[in-house]
């Protein structure tokens, strides 16, 4: 298994991508963070940020995929305002 979790998370319907990064059995103040796009990442191009929320240490993979459900639930229902 490895320390480290980086996915990228297209969500079609809403037009988002979701990035995670997380470093697990790590120390620190921050150990990851879950970032939205717009549109889907163009490793070619700058890509906007619309949305970050920092994940704190201490988390296991389970925990951070619950996070990033709660993010999408939180998108589906407008909660987070993604507007330019």
């Amino acid at each position: 298994m490895s320390d480290y979790i980086h996915k990228l998370k297209f969500m079609e319907e809403k037009n988002l991508t979701l990035e995670i990064s997380y470093r697990l059995n790590y120390e620190d103040k921050a150990c990851g963070s879950i970032r939205i796009f717009a549109g889907e990442i163009d490793p070619e191009k700058d890509n906007y940020e619309l949305y970050m929320e920092l994940l704190e240490c201490g988390l296991t993979e389970d925990e951070v995929n619950k996070r990033v459900e709660k993010m999408e639930e939180e998108i589906n229902q407008n909660k987070i305002d993604l507007s330019l």
